[in-house]
């Protein structure tokens, strides 16, 4: 089984440097080490990581929403901080795992795995999730473009919406994009008209 290739950001330089040769010790690949305060937050364009392990004694919000937004990766919090206030907010923030203990590398690699199935599995509802609502939102503009359609041209349902799927087969688009479209048409004709 390949490495896991951690991403190590901390608040501290000395227990940094110190986790950094543990998890080395123990078969971890460590791609970054990154040390951050409040006020210096970090830009990276690119970190090749698995996971990021994110180990902080005072745990910020926007430090923790930025890890996640910029890198997209499954984060691992460690942290002696057990305020529910904290956790909450770790956890809106994305926070994939919340760990209220130190780094143990002996027992890290199931806490990794468990945590990267977490995030493939959120990462999935959110997909599917978006695609529902895409779905709902083209049901509804071809219902309305179908209205239009046998309003404008006298046609049965079943008919309007064949010239939408025509149309749309024709100009290589969703029948969702097509009947956008028509809206979209008809919706400036009309404003045409009244300006």
């Amino acid at each position: 089984m390949p490495k896991l290739k951690i991403a190590l950001i901390d608040d501290d330089l000395e227990r940094a440097e110190f986790i950094k040769t543990s998890l080395i010790q123990h078969e971890f690949e460590v791609v970054a080490c990154l040390i951050i305060n409040h006020s210096n937050m970090f830009h990276l364009q690119q970190l090749h990581a698995d996971v990021i392990l994110l180990d902080m004694d005072h745990p910020h919000r926007d430090i923790i929403e930025s890890c996640v937004s910029q890198f997209d990766l499954p984060t691992v919090l460690f942290t002696k901080n057990s305020h529910k206030d904290t956790i909450k907010n770790a956890i809106d923030a994305g926070v994939t795992a919340y760990i209220v203990d130190g780094i143990d590398p002996a027992k890290l690699d199931s806490i990794l795995e468990i945590s990267i199935e977490q995030f493939k599995k959120h990462k999935k509802l959110l997909h599917d999730l978006e695609e529902t609502k895409g779905k709902l939102a083209d049901r509804k503009d071809i219902e309305k473009a179908k209205v239009l359609l046998m309003q404008m041209h006298a046609l049965s349902e079943e008919d309007a919406f064949g010239l939408l799927r025509k149309n749309a087969m024709s100009h290589r688009m969703t029948i969702g994009e097509m009947a956008r479209r028509l809206l979209d048409a008809q919706q400036l004709l009309q404003k045409q008209f009244k300006d």
